[in-house]
């Protein structure tokens, strides 16, 4: 005992699961979704909110690293414990234990603090990672290692887009999840319709900055804001009307392409969107990329202050809505190409239980409702909520 705590005082950190985690407790390390997208950034500080959205996600007993208070977090980051060798192979060990979860890649644990935080949350991010695996030709697959590379080398090297995104993470660290994730989806559907590398660079920069205009309103009335996400809030033409306007100072955004899509990315494919009731394919394509991206993202992330749904439930709500609001072509394009629902994977159901996706009774239709088997052997077919037993082999 004496020695564990000689250990901890040293470390500043402790190792949790999840089901322990108290508020005050600070994480030290960014935490995915099952789906490979953000869940809750490093060094973030947890309340009760943020420690039910984890319970939600991610297995109870999943492993994390934390601080237990801040003065232990401060001497943490004063130590650069983060790159010392116990940190890494703490860190290492959860990552070994859980390959389901995609904590963290322990290579690229670093200090967001000290480079350029851009290029950070994105490279260390699985579903960023795992892009080209996603897609099927060589052709493709190269591409999207091209243009991962181009975009990293964009975003280093540039101050104008370096400064939004801090302007981004200073203000909310919600919003900045928000923007990785739905870059991310975007770029995926992006290279699946064949976009040119030109538009695919236009694209991500349309996804990374596409709420930048709520960064100059105050917190307060953005805040007020998601608990609404109401087309008609105030909050929704402001943060329009100042992207408007920064693209007058900033040359980068005022590509047309980048523009249309940020104004179009409300729009409903029913002509009941905002700001200008555009209907079809009125709507810009970006606009209709983006609009998945950001649908999707938003449900799952939970940001109008719930705990969120979980990627399968997201997916489902997508589906049995797009006739109102998105573009079905390309959502269709999003789902085949989405990790979450295939053969294989492990999936985490409402109820708290994980299982294997063994098969589909109805794929085109209802790719959100697989059969699943369950660690036990049981199985579930969700497209008509039948269970059969391993052990008598009959449906209950």
């Amino acid at each position: 005992m004496f020695e564990d705590k000689r250990h901890f005082i040293k470390q500043n950190y402790i190792k949790k699961q999840i089901q322990d985690l108290i508020p005050g407790d600070i994480l030290l390390h960014p935490i995915y979704r099952s789906d490979g997208l953000m869940l809750i950034n490093e060094n973030k500080n947890l309340n009760v909110s943020l420690i039910n959205i984890m319970k939600k996600h991610i297995l109870p007993d999943t492993y994390v690293l934390v601080a237990p208070s801040v003065k232990d977090f401060e001497e943490f980051l004063q130590n650069n414990n983060y790159i010392n060798t116990g940190f890494k192979k703490d860190l290492n060990e959860i990552m070994k234990k859980y390959k389901n979860i995609p904590i963290y890649e322990i290579e690229n644990y670093i200090n967001s603090n000290t480079i350029n935080p851009i290029t950070s949350m994105l490279s260390t991010s699985p579903y960023w990672a795992s892009l080209e695996s996603t897609l099927e030709s060589e052709n493709l697959r190269n591409r999207a290692i091209d243009i991962k590379s181009n975009l990293l080398t964009l975003f280093s090297n540039n101050n104008t887009f370096i400064n939004l995104f801090n302007k981004i993470k200073d203000y909310d660290d919600i919003l900045l999840i928000h923007s990785i994730n739905t870059t991310c989806i975007s770029l995926l559907i992006g290279l699946t319709v064949e976009l040119t590398n030109d538009d695919l660079i236009e694209l991500a920069i349309a996804g990374l900055f596409l709420n930048i205009g709520f960064t100059e309103l105050p917190n307060k009335e953005y805040k007020a804001f998601l608990k609404t996400q109401e087309y008609n809030h105030p909050a929704m033409k402001k943060h329009l009307e100042v992207f408007s306007n920064m693209t007058s100072n900033s040359p980068l955004l005022r590509k047309k392409s980048i523009i249309n899509g940020i104004l179009d990315h409300h729009e409903s494919y029913n002509g009941k969107g905002y700001p200008n009731g555009k209907r079809g394919e009125e709507i810009s394509l970006f606009g209709r990329i983006l609009h998945i991206a950001h649908e999707y993202d938003d449900l799952v992330g939970g940001y109008n202050y719930t705990t969120g749904l979980l990627p399968s439930e997201a997916i489902r709500f997508v589906c049995e809505n797009k006739d109102e609001v998105l573009d079905n072509n390309i959502l269709g394009i999003f789902l085949h190409r989405t990790t979450y629902f295939k053969l294989n994977k492990t999936i985490h159901l409402p109820n708290g239980i994980a299982g294997k996706i063994i098969g589909f009774d109805n794929y085109v239709k209802y790719p959100y409702l697989p059969i699943i088997q369950l660690e036990n052997g049981n199985i579930i077919n969700l497209t008509d909520n039948t269970f059969y037993s391993i052990d008598s082999k009959s449906k209950i």
